[in-house]
């Protein structure tokens, strides 16, 4: 009774309008329903959504990525809000780009999910392959990591590699490994339906498993049709080989995004829109009913994975149960 995590990098819910929102211009099986059924959705009311994807049920809602704080939402403080429970932007005052530090860095090293999953005996692990020069540089501290990373680090989870790959039992960000075949590897393209079956299987042998997509935000910063339409494709064919061998009784998948950006190309960066939490399989709709904002989702995915200690989100969390300081600097 494995939980899916997808977390997809700056997937926002934008205007319908296929010259600036690439989702509504092109046949998307599972990313079009979601849109579609949140369409207009730029004020969230924790009422969820009934979504069908290939003949499947599922539930969406539309939840706020900026938290009450000025400035656009920014990828730092969301994913530490999204893998912590706690509104990462009003704890630290400010919206942080790119790599968690300071701060930001201690909240995840004693309050991510994977944290907390690892010390409660959980079964907790990381989908996400990684190149062997990257992960050399990772781990020799000569990289900075994401928040996703960084989490899984700190919990001292092995980060999978191009042999769990070949195993069949990672997946590389890009789902499909198109960016870097022919690279000297040693890696095969992966169709996105294969991919979907890794997960599953993965997802199926721990309580929590997260899956990162961040082509999307790349994409959207990029202001490149092609890259955004490629992103969107891969992602869009990966989610519906998940959502089509789901068993429905015994499976958990959860999408949620930390900001809005490929969902408006008319610039290159990202916005105050609403974000698409959705979710299939095992207690879908509970999964979602009633959030609001970003920072609500971990402790939807801890009540769902078993991990204790994960706070419900909502106002009040920068300081939930008195364990964390005031704002100071990240």
């Amino acid at each position: 009774m494995g939980l899916l995590f997808v977390f997809v990098d700056g997937f926002g819910l934008g205007r319908p309008d296929p010259a600036t929102n690439p989702v509504y211009a092109m046949d998307l099986p599972v990313l079009g329903p979601i849109a579609a059924a949140l369409e207009g959705d730029d004020s969230p009311d924790g009422e969820p959504r009934l979504v069908t994807v290939l003949g499947r049920t599922g539930f969406t809602v539309a939840a706020d990525a900026s938290l009450g704080v000025p400035g656009l939402p920014q990828s730092a403080t969301g994913q530490t809000t999204l893998l912590t429970g706690v509104n990462a932007a009003a704890y630290v005052g400010r919206h942080v780009n790119a790599f968690p530090m300071g701060r930001l860095k201690a909240l995840l090293d004693e309050r991510s999910l994977f944290t907390l999953g690892v010390r409660a005996g959980r079964r907790v692990t990381f989908l996400n392959m990684f190149r062997p020069d990257g992960l050399q540089l990772l781990l020799e501290g000569r990289r900075r990591a994401s928040a996703t990373t960084s989490a899984a680090l700190a919990a001292g989870l092995r980060l999978r590699t191009v042999e769990d790959l070949l195993r069949g039992e990672a997946v590389y960000h890009d789902v499909t490994c198109w960016t870097i075949v022919g690279q000297h590897y040693g890696v095969p393209l992966v169709p996105p339906e294969e991919a979907a079956r890794r997960a599953l299987a993965v997802a199926r042998a721990h309580d929590f498993c997260l899956y990162e997509y961040f082509l999307t935000d790349i994409a959207g910063h990029s202001q490149d049709i092609d890259l955004c339409r490629t992103a969107l494709r891969n992602l869009d064919a990966f989610l519906a080989g998940v959502v089509a061998g789901l068993d429905e009784e015994c499976d958990a998948v959860v999408l949620a995004s930390d900001h809005g950006n490929i969902e408006d190309v008319s610039h290159g960066a990202h916005t105050a829109n609403p974000v698409p939490i959705a979710a299939f399989g095992r207690d879908a709709r509970p999964a979602v009913e009633g959030l609001r904002d970003i920072s609500q989702v971990g402790g939807r995915l801890a009540r769902s994975a078993g991990i204790p200690g994960v706070p419900e989100g909502g106002p009040g969390t920068a300081r939930e149960g008195g364990w964390l300081h005031e704002p100071a600097d990240t």
